[in-house]
């Protein structure tokens, strides 16, 4: 009877909390359809669609500031009046009828009519998760003559002085204060990388998701105006969009939080992984330590072999099939050049990894195949034009086509051509250039499936006909992370390195450099690489061309960077070999911190007066112990 009695206590007590926890969250919506949402953890308020005040109540921060004249961030529908032309925005203004109405306690929808040209209707839903507090946002739209691209909302009039965007696009983005841009857009999935925003502000912020697992292609836009911004979130229909009426946007999820960017980086990791169970990583890939770029010459590697560690060393292979006479690509064909095999057996027996390159995707206009697949050749989703790779270049003569991979007839091809080659030749990998590619094609459905899902069958199909391949990846993005192991990392769109891609995708995606300039012959081209990579962790890249480049003394950052690397130094330190950032330590400046940098320090121990200031390496103003135990701790 005690227990009776105690598990009815226990139920009285759960029922007073979820009663109080009720109690907690208020949602109310007014005649002129202005929202009022308030939790434990936050208090917001919309005005004609648009969310203008966010108060964070975890850490008493307001990220918004008052209204200053109109809003300059997208809402509303986008339409395409015209077929082959981007259409215009439809947005929500006072001049739109409202309507409201309670569709449950913690839920209201908000509806916005407008007769201007045409019958158009936004229905903006807006609700709260009693279970995360989250607030959830769900649009749906309708245009009577069709044409029907996306539907948006956003976050206005928040504070930039203040207020920090941080982005998985671009390999990891923030755009703050100093960010010279006023207006940026990021499309899901190529370049907004994962469904995630996050609005870092002092000692909190707050963040905006989705949890869609479908691949609608999405855009989150950024848009400056003096002191305030705007970020706005648009889901689109799938192309083709002529006949398309009516739109339902994916759900949004906004929550906030206390502390840095990493709290609902964390939230957002673990989702990928319960929801897309990513492949993790073999134990070789996890011990790399250089990622190389080599031609197949098989004369290269016992020199590479006395600068590298081999058995840590990945060789990223180019040059290894056949062209045509004239140099031209034949894809999709993956034809070994004769002297591969050699290259293979001899890099193996030095211990290298090897991983050719190979283009899953793409197809030249002359090979036979391309007659039965330029049926499903992707097209852009506004003008209808044919992509591919200078494919609208009349000065490049080997444009190649892309071809949609929802294709089973390309896709078959494709795979049975590098399991030939990987049945053939030991080889440890493959980097699938351009694998990341996923288009809104207005071909539409090609086998019943979207180009993502054919993106992400070819990505199935090549693991299953190839057991133990490790993929590699022309970059990552949501579609792509769950079947691939490493990524080439692009830094020349990104305008604010930031490592939260890197925070999403490392544990199953490891990300490595793209044709990396050579330090010593570019070394302007090669800082921009320098300062993204050491900011996002990507694994040291670096190109060997010819022999010859590591018989030459003069290549100093080349062998700094190599010699950084066999001493174990850390990625951030190899990447930072003479480039101007110091390694703490590195008193001679040769890249690494050793026993030569130690006698330096102790040469100059007592002096007044240094021509050396690095000898100072604790910068106290004198050479000292102090000094010397300085560099001892610096030793990898």
């Amino acid at each position: 009877m005690r227990k009776f009695y105690a598990k009815l206590a226990y139920i009285v007590i759960w029922q007073f909390v979820l009663v109080a926890a009720g109690f907690s969250n208020t949602l109310t919506v007014d005649e002129a359809g202005n929202v009022f949402a308030e939790t434990d953890r936050y208090r917001v308020r919309f005005e004609h669609g648009m969310l203008i005040h966010f108060h964070n109540k975890l850490t008493q921060e307001t990220y918004t500031l008052p209204s200053q004249g109109p809003s300059n961030t997208r809402r509303g529908l986008l339409i395409q009046y015209e077929e082959g032309r981007y259409g215009r925005d439809e947005p929500i203004n006072e001049q739109w009828d409202v309507e409201t109405r309670r569709l449950a306690p913690l839920a209201v929808e908000v509806a916005y009519h407008s007769d201007y040209r045409t019958d158009k209707t936004v229905r903006l839903r807006i609700s709260i998760d009693p279970g995360t507090q989250d607030l959830v946002i769900h649009q749906t739209g309708t245009s009577a003559f069709g044409g029907l691209i996306g539907v948006m909302w956003g976050c206005e009039y928040l504070n930039s002085q203040q207020v920090d965007v941080i982005l998985p696009a671009h390999g990891g983005e923030i755009i703050d204060a100093s960010t010279e841009i006023r207006d940026w857009g990021f499309k899901y999935p190529e370049k907004w990388e994962a469904q995630l925003a996050i609005l870092q502000g002092g000692d909190g912020g707050f963040f905006v998701r989705s949890a869609d697992t479908t691949f609608r292609f999405k855009e989150v836009r950024y848009r400056r105006s003096a002191e305030h911004f705007g970020v706005s979130f648009q889901t689109d229909n799938f192309a083709p969009f002529r006949e398309k009426n009516e739109i339902t946007s994916v759900e949004w999820h906004l929550n906030a939080y206390r502390g840095d960017w990493h709290v609902p980086a964390e939230i957002y990791r673990k989702w990928m992984e319960t929801t897309f169970h990513p492949k993790k990583p073999p134990v070789w890939v996890k011990e790399l330590e250089l990622v190389l770029y080599l031609n197949l010459n098989v004369d290269i590697l016992p020199i590479v072999a006395e600068h590298v560690n081999p058995s840590t060393t990945l060789i990223y292979l180019l040059d290894w099939r056949q062209l045509n006479p004239d140099g031209s690509e034949i894809l999709p064909d993956h034809t070994p050049k004769p002297e591969f095999g050699a290259f293979l057996e001899a890099a193996h027996s030095y211990g290298f990894r090897v991983m050719p390159f190979a283009n899953p995707v793409s197809c030249e206009p002359n090979h036979p195949l391309y007659s039965e697949v330029e049926q499903f050749h992707l097209r852009d989703p506004i003008t209808g034009h044919k992509l591919g790779y200078r494919w609208n270049d009349p000065s490049y003569p080997y444009s190649t086509a892309y071809i949609n991979p929802a294709s089973s007839i390309f896709r078959k091809y494709v795979v049975q051509q590098l399991k030939t080659v990987y049945e053939t030749y030991p080889i440890d990998g493959f980097h699938l250039d351009i694998n990341t590619l996923v288009k809104n094609d207005p071909n539409g459905l090609i086998d019943g499936l979207t180009c993502a899902e054919g993106n992400i069958l070819t990505h199935k199909e090549l693991r299953e006909a190839m057991p133990g391949i490790v993929l590699g990846g022309e970059n990552v993005h949501e579609v792509t992370f769950f079947n691939t192991n490493l990524a080439q990392r692009w830094s020349r769109h990104n305008k604010q390195p930031h490592p939260i891609s890197s925070f999403l995708f490392s544990p199953w995606t490891i990300p490595y450099g793209y044709h990396v300039p050579n330090p010593d012959a570019e070394p302007e081209f090669y800082q921009p690489f320098q300062e993204a990579y050491t900011i996002w962790g990507v694994l040291p890249t670096i190109r060997i061309r010819a022999p010859w480049m590591l018989r030459d003394k003069g290549l100093v950052r080349t062998h700094g960077f190599l010699e950084s690397v066999r001493k174990g130094q850390s990625w951030e330190q190899t990447w930072n070999i003479d480039i101007g950032v110091d390694i703490v330590g590195d008193v001679n400046e040769d890249g690494v911190v050793n026993v030569l940098d130690l006698v330096m320090v102790a040469q100059h121990i007592g002096m007044e007066k240094s021509s050396n200031p690095r000898v100072d390496v604790n910068g106290d103003g004198v050479v000292n112990i102090l000094d010397l135990v300085a560099v001892a701790n610096a030793f990898e």
